[in-house]
């Protein structure tokens, strides 16, 4: 099964508490099988192109490893066996000129013969600190569901010590995510992504880069701009040096 596509994603966030903020957001994503890359025009990986897939912007661990061993290294290191001819799909979004920035990405790891076996949310805050999370097998034939403690910092507007809600859709024709923020075991920020698969052409790549101009840097600058908004509406705020359950915060 080849996994490569495109996602043109809706994105949302509704915050419920102490006060009400929602905005959404369009984007797109790619789904890309670690050991068949994409031969595209205009999609590069580990160099330099109008849109490219680089080891450095994930699980990089140890340098001299690809993302899919450095992946099978940390899952084995946490207790979780994976068959050594898995099929692993990364769902992210691409450097575009050569800048990154992916605040989540999921893997999909499926085995030889396409039946899922777990994934593994990785999400990455403006620090540049990353934290995987495993999800566990599939709850249902559709998604992967857990509530795990979050101990790391996300966001000056969410406690560190919360914990994360994640339900993650298998990649099929239609994607949907979610990842809630509770407070305490209540909902208190409600995040969600929805996506439509569409092949992954060289065609489409030039379409999606004037459709959605400098992907990563409006990315960065939308995160920045609701973060004023929150500050403006006087949300609370947890200082980066906010203590966390797990001191070893950062790339995994």
């Amino acid at each position: 099964m080849n996994s490569a596509a495109i996602y043109e994603c809706r994105v949302n966030h509704t915050r419920l508490s102490p006060k009400k903020h929602a905005f959404n957001y369009r984007v797109f994503m790619l789904a890309i099988d670690l050991d068949q890359f994409p031969k595209t025009t205009f999609l590069s990986r580990n160099r330099f192109n109008l849109f490219s897939i680089d080891n450095r912007d994930h699980i990089n661990t140890d340098p001299d490893k690809t993302t899919r061993e450095n992946l099978l290294d940390w899952l084995g290191k946490n207790g979780i066996e994976v068959p050594t001819d898995a099929q692993i799909t990364l769902v992210t979004f691409p450097r575009v000129l050569g800048y990154s920035f992916n605040p989540v990405s999921f893997y999909y790891i499926h085995s030889k013969s396409g039946v899922p076996i777990t994934a593994v949310t990785e999400v990455t805050n403006t620090y540049r600190e990353m934290k995987l999370f495993p999800l566990g097998e599939p709850s249902t034939k559709r998604a992967f569901e857990r509530t795990v403690a979050k101990d790391f910092y996300v966001s000056p507007f969410s406690d560190p010590n919360d914990s994360f809600r994640f339900r993650i859709g298998l990649p099929n024709e239609k994607w949907q995510i979610s990842i809630n923020n509770l407070t305490e075991g209540k909902p208190t920020l409600l995040s969600s992504i929805q996506g439509n698969r569409q092949p992954l052409t060289a065609s489409r790549l030039a379409w999606y880069a004037l459709k959605y101009p400098l992907l990563t840097l409006r990315i960065i600058f939308g995160i920045h701009f609701q973060a004023l908004l929150l500050f403006l509406k006087k949300i609370p705020h947890f200082p980066k040096s906010t203590p966390v359950a797990d001191a070893s915060r950062g790339r995994p």
